[in-house]
């Protein structure tokens, strides 16, 4: 498709997002151009926060502790499909981010405003209040629906305490277009070393013949590296086995310290990157080889190298002209096997960082297993015949490439049988686990560290992914979305991630973890004794986050008091005032294939729980008398009989047949009750 295509198509895609979630069509424009952005890795994880005054404005923001980068966004929305900004309107947006920045850093930011402390964008303020020394470069963003002239982007600049780097992007339609075609393989990873870095790279080429690759060594200069880096971003890291860890790791820190202080030194010190691409084209002079294109480029091992040169490109104590790094290309000739080569070279060649078994993450059998059943477990549509179902993102961008890979009538197919509001992500259910598992202070901490958590978690406990599982992993997915579908119509003015991930273990608290999820699967839809019970608890939750230390709240920085785990112990204790959840409501047994019980399992139960206690108890003490049967059936006969006393009901049918096998074997041995 060509750019206005693709521009309409966005925008459908935006109102009909408008449309099904009831949400701003600003803001879901930015959520739109914002995914992009992630997907391309040029963001980590922008929030949405729209504020507005007559000179300060901003649409998001995203600060990144380990990057030390502080990024803000403004939205300038056009008026028409793939309408002209003009560049006053870029300027505009700038001078608004420029001025939030200021504003919210000297205090002033919310005077003459009716603004709550409580509100989401004073705890924005504080955030960035609280970036103050700690970032070395400041993104600000203008992104529209819309067309802008290149040019209209001001250079970076040094602040004016020259304490950190400011530098201004755009990202338009035309950027989202080309991002779009990286993605679906349509652009290709392709480098004009003469024509858009005004260098060749010297090489040497290995004479042995080789008939699966053609391999190079070359040394390409740090400056144009990180150019080509900041170009493509992650797309050039597809085949690489991990992403870019920041400079929080050994390797990586000692990595900048040589580009800050020793970068002359710095080719004899790195090992270099290691590259694939599928053809290089070379010329020849005076005896020696110079690499001039290289065509669908891929960085395989040195994404670390990579990315910590690109992220120094406007560190003012580093001076890349110095920086040269080896480089080795593998020129895949076996095409048939290119993909098996390359995760070859990747995995065995890789020397920078160790990889942990994390780094694969997304080739874990529980992420494998978890797509499958997305792709073959239809969504129940009452009587009638099911159409679409829950898709599972196990790679990031996933769903954007596969639709990209599609047109016409498979496109729409495939839009039907995965609705957009279905898509569910890696961090989405580690959130949702998370916070089912009471554990709401790790949601807190952030996507990417609840992620990590919930890794080793998997890895730890190794479950056993079955359909059931799947669908009650999207069911707890349902009632999230659900619970921060009633939190939002509160408008309570911010927090609302935190409130919503400990309203979903308050709730998974009072049912004690075993609500019926396979009634929110089979319906789509969460009760609606527990939405009723969800508007009860939110004044309590609200205030225990955000209230004084009186009511729980031992921090004015609500996000750090959420983090705690004591924040949620304190909680605990005001849920005891609750009534928890009764017995209809919890999740009755099934079968391994998240069927009901039939009518004859279910009849087995009954004929179990109509034994009356008095029965259990005679055999109890008739079988200990007499030396007969197992310790074990012994003791569990009188178990029978204190819980039927107690009215407690066999509520498994793994405990019925159990029971009937003891009274059966009992009365083979002569026992009459």
């Amino acid at each position: 498709m060509d750019i206005r295509e693709f521009a309409q198509e966005f925008q459908d895609n935006i109102k009909m997002a408008v449309e099904m979630g009831n949400t701003d069509y600003d803001t879901e424009i930015a959520k739109g151009i914002l995914e992009y952005m992630e997907d391309n890795g040029e963001v980590n994880a922008p929030e949405i926060c729209a504020f507005q005054k007559t000179r300060t404005r901003v649409t998001a923001y995203d600060y990144n502790d380990e990057a030390e980068s502080l990024d803000l966004f403004y939205l300038v929305k056009s008026d028409t499909l793939l309408g002209k900004v003009n560049n006053n309107k870029v300027q505009q947006g700038f001078n608004y981010l420029m001025s939030f920045y200021r504003e919210a850093m000297n205090g002033t930011l919310l005077r003459s405003v009716s603004i709550e402390n409580t509100d989401e964008i004073a705890e924005v303020a504080k955030l960035v209040q609280s970036t103050k020394g700690a970032i070395n470069q400041l993104r600000i963003y203008v992104i529209t629906n819309g067309l802008t002239d290149p040019t209209c982007v001001p250079s970076s600049v040094e602040s004016d305490d020259n304490d950190f780097i400011i530098e201004y992007n755009v990202w338009d339609m035309q950027r989202v277009y080309q991002q779009h075609n990286i993605r679906s393989g349509k652009e290709k990873v392709e480098i004009d070393f003469p024509t858009e870095y005004n260098t060749e790279l010297q090489c040497l080429k290995m004479s042995e013949e080789n008939p699966f690759v053609d391999a190079y060594m070359a040394i390409i200069p740090g400056v144009t590296l990180a150019k080509i880096y900041k170009k493509y971003q992650q797309i050039l890291l597809e085949k690489n086995v991990r992403t870019f860890l920041q400079f929080k790791g050994k390797v990586n820190k000692g990595i900048r310290k040589t580009l800050r202080e020793e970068p002359d030194m710095f080719f004899s010190y790195n090992n270099g990157i290691s590259t694939t691409a599928s053809e290089i084209d070379v010329r020849e002079v005076d005896g020696g080889l110079y690499i001039t294109r290289l065509y669908d480029w891929q960085i395989v091992n040195g994404g670390q190298t990579t990315a910590s040169i690109a992220a120094s490109m406007n560190d003012r104590d580093v001076d890349l002209s110095k920086v040269f790094v080896p480089m080795k290309v593998s020129v895949i000739r076996d095409v048939d096997n290119c993909d098996s080569i390359v995760k070859a070279i990747s995995t065995t060649a890789n020397s920078q960082t160790s990889i942990k078994n994390s780094d694969f993450s997304a080739n874990e059998p529980y992420l494998v297993d978890l797509e499958k059943f997305s792709r073959s477990e239809w969504v129940p549509n009452g009587n009638s015949k099911p159409y679409c179902k829950w898709y599972f993102e196990r790679t990031r961008g996933q769903y954007l490439d596969q639709l990209a890979q599609l047109s016409g009538f498979n496109e729409k197919s495939f839009k039907i049988e995965y609705p957009k509001n279905q898509k569910i992500t890696k961090t989405d259910i580690a959130k949702f686990e998370a916070s089912w598992n009471l554990q709401p202070y790790n949601v807190c901490r952030g996507a990417e560290k609840n992620y990590a958590l919930f890794v080793a978690d998997i890895k730890r406990e190794r479950p056993v992914v079955t359909a059931n599982y799947f669908k009650h992993i999207v069911s707890k997915g349902i009632l999230f979305t659900t619970i921060d579908s009633i939190v939002k119509s509160k408008k309570l003015g911010g927090y609302k991630a935190n409130m919503n991930t400990y309203l979903m273990s308050s709730i998974s608290f009072l049912s004690n973890k075993s609500l019926d999820l396979t009634y929110i699967w089979e319906h789509q839809r969460v009760q609606q004794e527990v939405t009723d019970k969800v508007e009860e608890l939110i004044p309590m939750v609200w205030n225990h986050l955000v209230g004084n230390s009186s009511t729980g709240n031992q921090s004015s920085n609500v996000g750090e008091w959420s983090k705690k785990p004591e924040c949620w112990n304190r909680l605990k204790l005001k849920l005891s005032d609750y009534d928890k959840f009764g017995e209809e409501l919890m999740q009755a047994e099934t079968n391994d294939d998240g069927t009901y019980l039939n009518e004859a399992q279910q009849n087995r139960i009954q004929e179990a729980e109509a034994i009356e206690p008095n029965y259990w108890f005679g055999l109890a003490n008739w079988a200990k008398t007499r030396d007969l049967l197992t310790p074990l059936e012994r003791k569990a006969a009188f178990n029978f009989g204190t819980m039927r006393s107690r009215n407690r009901p066999i509520k498994t049918l793994k405990q019925a047949q159990f029971a009937l096998k003891i009274v059966e074997k009992a009365e083979e041995l002569g026992y009459q009750g």
